[in-house]
């Protein structure tokens, strides 16, 4: 076989430079358009339209399509009677657990078909069944988006541990231990931002053994997020996700139902996921549609659903992928959502 001289393969070398530019001004062309169609929905149905659209999209649980939900209501397992959990798609536990149940489902993007596990925060006797499903679907990094008590309400009991010393949890005689990751002994860190950001979430390391072995875990705990509203419309939840997304393994998201809060976030990571698939950005009423059909009633209010638009618009800003002409709609924009959240 003939060797390639130098000057040939610095030819092969430019050819490939030139195909890898193209490929990426196509790339680049795509996601152009895709967001422009996408802003452009946005500016032209403004917040007042956006709460219109989503007033429409009425919250309701069909008792029918949860049957296991109805069935463990009297085992205490539920921590809401009406916020119902979906058979189609419910996290199943499996052996050598003692029952299949909890109040969890898999939610897909367009890229991944089990991208989040939406579920409600532990109470005392489901702390166990908690853990046991992260081992079970070798969970690499967990979202808590409420806090154990808030406006004197017991909204999550403290299933993971605070300080050093380790917790254990059983369930019919199977054990389950959660602890510090030992390179990380007694730390719980504040993430740092990329971009200003006022939003405090706490970051742990931890260890799980129990049955089928042994898993290490990132638990997020964003302690700031108030219940039934929003934080700031800053790129806080677009770097949380960004950090997370090479786990291939279901992510946990769960606030106190594990709708409202826990919504918004998989609400954002869907229309970032058809942004980098290329696919086209589907109308935000279409997607939360999708949504509920995995994890019933998702977003609770019109304040979390103004606020996935303005943060997916604040991105596109930040990325500079506005034009001009549209940087003062934006400003006007914003206004608007500001006086109807605050």
């Amino acid at each position: 076989m003939r060797t390639k001289s130098k000057s040939e393969r610095e030819t092969q070398q430019a050819s490939q430079v030139m195909e890898e530019s193209v490929n990426d001004n196509k790339e680049k062309k795509i996601q152009r358009k895709q967001i422009v169609g996408f802003v452009k929905q946005v500016l032209e149905k403004n917040p007042a339209g956006l709460k219109e659209e989503f007033k429409v999209m009425k919250r309701f649980n069909d008792f029918e399509k949860m049957k296991s939900f109805k069935a463990a209501q009297e085992l205490g397992k539920n921590r809401y009677k009406d916020v119902g959990c979906l058979d189609n798609n419910r996290v199943k536990l499996g052996k050598p657990w003692s029952h299949d149940y909890i109040h969890a489902n898999y939610v897909a993007v367009p890229s991944n078909p089990k991208r989040f596990i939406c579920t409600q925060a532990p109470l005392e006797k489901t702390c166990a069944d908690f853990w046991f499903m992260c081992l079970q679907d070798k969970v690499e990094a967990i979202f808590m988006l409420c806090n154990l008590t808030e406006k004197g309400a017991k909204k999550c009991f403290e299933y993971y541990p605070s300080k050093e010393k380790p917790m254990e949890f059983e369930e019919k005689g199977q054990k389950i231990t959660v602890k510090f990751e030992s390179s990380n002994k007694g730390r719980r860190e504040e993430m740092k931002w990329e971009k200003k950001s006022e939003a405090k979430v706490m970051e742990t390391v931890l260890n799980i053994e129990g049955p089928g072995g042994t898993l290490k875990t990132t638990h997020y705990h964003w302690i700031d997020w108030p219940d039934r509203g929003v934080p700031p419309a800053d790129l806080a939840v677009c770097e949380l996700l960004a950090k997370t997304r090479g786990s291939k393994s279901p992510i946990v998201v769960h606030c106190s139902a594990g709708i409202g809060r826990t919504g918004s976030i998989v609400m954002i990571e869907y229309i970032m996921d058809q942004l980098m698939s290329g696919q086209p950005i589907e109308e935000c009423d279409k997607i939360l549609q999708k949504i509920r059909e995995q994890r019933n009633n998702s977003i609770q209010t019109e304040h979390q659903y103004l606020f996935v638009h303005q943060v997916m618009m604040n991105y596109f800003m930040e990325k500079k992928m506005f034009d001009n002409d549209v940087k003062m709609a934006h400003l006007k924009f914003t206004e608007q959502y500001l006086k109807a959240v605050n």
